[in-house]
């Protein structure tokens, strides 16, 4: 049964100082983000004890209190007891410009994960169910529900143009109709007749013949009908601009930048113009700016970027996919900690879109399930009935990807286990990378969404993936079994001062 949060809120929101020193609040997976205003007013060790808070770490100028599954129903309560000031949300306290970057992205891509995440199962699934039989590519059943599982990937500048608007304080409407326009229909359509001219255009007589029938109707009409060959997609301008054209399906990093950029446009605007007409023409001068803005520099800026950061650990990985699987395999749990994890969320979102399919989810699944073996490693070893009962919670949890109860209230509380776990999933890792194990959607790796690893015609990968997952968990509870670990009564929770030890 979940806990009811209620209570457990108002005593968050007393030992953070009160709601007059909360600036902001947030949600990721599991992580309530506080931006507060005066630190010095945070009783954390008092906090740590509310029942339902697993701990409470400070980074990227947060304080965020670690609560698991439930965060959604932790937050809902918090906002009944504070007030945002709008104005305010984006002002945090000055921090580095790492804690800064993985701050803007984890706020732009939280809130939306797990839907994405869903649409990637889906098409796991749709792929697993066609490779054996149980429903024919060519039914209306499957067309149907594989552009379903295509949507959220389709349209995912839309989310992300939605959340990077109110992360750099936008309206989200703006932001939303300029991210529309650079997936709409009639984009789209002038960049597959730019494509398809150019597929055709290799031979040098016919480029010359192509250039002639986009002023001379009678050549035009000739190649249409002889070679089939459309002439209609003219180069693109804006006012003698010339304008790359690029898909921007799936596309992350131009549109953040469009609407960070957007910020700036909109308070000068709202700042000039006056009030009569200012709610009207701002959102307009925003589109009709950004959006060509977009496509003549932000768009080819921003995919020469996502190139630049996916090349490096594409090039990385190609010189050893095993050393690399070892490397994440053995750092990934110390990065999730640090909360720095996902500054690798634009690379695998990158890898879909211009790869097809991500190897480094599939390095990402050993750790995952090393912390779950190493947590279930406890629940074996440990005497102390709560003890094992914290164990055997998280330890489910992190094997449908979610880590941080066993990262924070077993692993890191008793330290060998986080050992014994990061060390697992380097093995793990390593046995992924020998097999180029990787995830063909998008996904949050657990046992839920094993079918988006499978694929029909690459069943050796798929059965590397299945291997390395087996020999992390393995790994992950013997090596906790055989190292051991000192066991440390936890400090009872203020929800649970009123029970006696025995019952606690």
């Amino acid at each position: 049964m979940a806990l009811n949060y209620a209570q457990s809120a108002v005593e968050i929101i007393e030992f953070i100082g009160g709601s007059d020193n909360v600036i902001n609040v947030t949600h990721c997976a599991t992580r309530l983000r506080f931006i507060i205003k005066d630190n010095n007013k945070v009783n954390k060790e008092q906090l740590k004890r509310v029942k339902g808070v697993i701990t409470v770490i400070e980074a990227g100028g947060q304080l965020q209190v670690v609560i698991g599954n439930h965060v959604g129903d932790a937050y809902r309560e918090v906002l009944r007891h504070v007030t945002i000031d709008e104005n305010a949300a984006v002002s945090a306290p000055d921090v580095g410009i790492v804690s800064r970057l993985m701050d803007i992205i984890s706020s732009i891509f939280a809130p939306f994960l797990y839907p994405l995440a869903a649409c990637g199962i889906l098409q796991g699934i749709l792929s697993l169910v066609t490779a054996l039989g149980w429903m024919d590519p060519a039914s209306g059943a499957y067309r149907i529900l594989n552009f379903v599982s295509w949507t959220g990937f389709t349209f995912l500048p839309v989310m992300v143009a939605f959340t990077a608007a109110r992360k750099f304080n936008v309206n989200p409407f703006t932001a939303v109709i300029a991210a529309c326009a650079l997936v709409s229909p009639d984009y789209m359509n002038m960049l597959t007749a730019n494509k398809i001219l150019l597929v055709n255009s290799a031979d040098p007589a016919m480029q010359q013949l192509m250039k002639e029938a986009v002023s001379n109707p009678e050549i035009a009409k000739i190649l249409s009908g002889v070679a089939g060959i459309p002439v209609d997609a003219p180069a693109l301008d804006f006012f003698g601009l010339p304008v790359k054209y690029l898909s921007y399906t799936a596309s992350v990093i131009p549109v953040i930048l469009m609407v960070w950029a957007m910020s700036y446009l909109q308070r000068f605007f709202e700042r000039i113009l006056p009030l009569v007409i200012r709610n009207l023409f701002t959102p307009m001068f925003c589109i009709a700016i950004m959006v060509p803005l977009t496509l003549l520099a932000f768009g080819p800026i921003g995919n020469a970027i996502g190139g630049a950061i996916g090349g490096v650990y594409n090039t990385l990985y190609a010189l050893s996919p095993s050393i690399a699987g070892f490397v994440v395999g053995a750092l990934w749990m110390p990065l999730v900690t640090l909360g720095v994890h996902w500054g690798i969320t634009p690379v695998t979102v990158g890898n879909y879109a211009t790869l097809g399919y991500d190897t480094f989810t599939g390095l990402q699944a050993s750790p995952v399930f090393a912390m779950a073996g190493a947590t279930f490693g406890v629940w074996l070893k440990a005497k102390d009935q709560e003890m094992r009962r914290v164990a055997l919670s998280a330890g489910l949890t992190a094997l449908f990807g979610i880590t941080e109860p066993a990262i924070y209230g077993v692993a890191l509380r008793l330290k060998r286990p986080m050992i014994c776990g990061c060390l697992a999933g380097a093995i793990g890792g390593a046995i992924a990378g020998l097999f180029n194990a990787v995830s063909w959607s998008y996904c949050l790796p657990g046992i839920a969404v094993l079918p988006v690893f499978f694929k029909e015609g690459h069943m050796p990968q798929f059965l590397g993936f299945l291997l390395s997952i087996s020999v992390a968990f393995v790994l992950g509870a013997l090596f906790t079994w055989l190292a051991g670990f000192k066991e440390q009564p936890e400090a009872p929770r203020t929800g649970d001062a009123q029970l006696k030890p025995s019952q606690a």
